[in-house]
């Protein structure tokens, strides 16, 4: 049995329908894309504080190689960080640096401070962008930094005024 031809009112009407349908899954895969690419790739995971979040980062007293450290970084994020730098120093040391005087930070904030002396430090830089086996080049240093501090979150040690929770710049 043959199909009644559909009418020229209601030919657009349903092709334009079809059409929509058939979009929405782009469209949604589409928006997805864009509130993903929002997602900062800095983003700190929630269930840790500024300054540990800082410390899981950055704070490195006895080196280990790029690799197997930013292993323990990109654990947190899922993905590859690009870039960064490990303090081979004390978590207590840095926030020690917190109670230095006050200068602007890169973005105009006043509240970062500046190491008193250099301090031996590790940047790592991504060669290869596979998570989770994510591949570093390594260079070590001896330079003063410059971290951004704040006062202790709920769940920080009350043993500092000040904490640290960015690296603003490495001297």
């Amino acid at each position: 049995m043959q199909q009644p031809q559909p009418s020229i009112r209601t030919a657009p009407l349903r092709e334009r329908v079809a059409a929509r349908a058939g979009s929405c899954p782009l469209l949604l895969f589409l928006l997805l894309g864009l509130w993903v690419a929002e997602v900062p790739v800095r983003a700190k995971p929630s269930t840790v504080t500024s300054a540990q979040w800082f410390e899981i980062q950055h704070v490195q007293p006895r080196p280990q190689r790029c690799n197997t450290a930013m292993g323990k970084v990109n654990k947190y994020t899922k993905h590859c960080k690009p870039f960064n730098t490990f303090l081979h120093q004390s978590f207590s040391s840095v926030a020690a640096t917190c109670q230095t005087r006050s200068i602007a930070c890169k973005k105009g904030q006043r509240n970062c401070h500046q190491s008193k002396e250099p301090v031996s430090l590790s940047t790592c830089e991504l060669t290869s962008r596979k998570y989770p086996g994510c591949k570093y080049k390594e260079k070590r240093q001896v330079a003063s930094y410059i971290a951004a501090c704040d006062p202790p979150e709920k769940g920080d040690s009350r043993k500092f005024k000040l904490v640290p929770v960015h690296l603003d710049k490495i001297l």
